[in-house]
């Protein structure tokens, strides 16, 4: 008997542990915030530059070949990418194809 309780007593505990560690016991909870402040952020143009594939190129060939003023990631770069050519995620590049790169320039900003 004191067997079966303390298997009890212990599931019981093993599970308050389990969602205090993983829930929290105050969720949501943003004591290390600091407070918003207004800040001045990059303001970014994307302009789109029409370019006839040749034989060999790929996304990262062309993305290469035409770099851009912001630094920004790969992935967000390939992502703007497949948004101006949807139907290059499912298929390949043909050449002679006209495809849109996207190109990132920098406004300026009256903070």
């Amino acid at each position: 008997m004191r067997f079966l309780i303390f298997t009890v007593v212990f599931f019981l505990i093993a599970a308050v542990i389990k969602i205090d560690l993983t829930d929290g016991t105050v969720p949501l909870a943003a004591f290390d915030k600091e407070p918003l402040t207004e800040a001045c952020e990059q303001q970014i143009a994307i302009k789109t530059l029409s370019v006839m594939t040749t034989a060999g190129d790929t996304v990262q060939s062309l993305l290469a070949a035409y770099p851009s003023e912001v630094d920004l990631s790969y992935p967000e770069r390939m992502a703007q990418f497949y948004k101006l050519n949807p139907h290059l995620q499912k298929q390949a590049m043909i050449t002679g194809e006209l495809i849109k790169i996207p190109i990132y320039d920098k406004l300026e900003n009256n903070c």
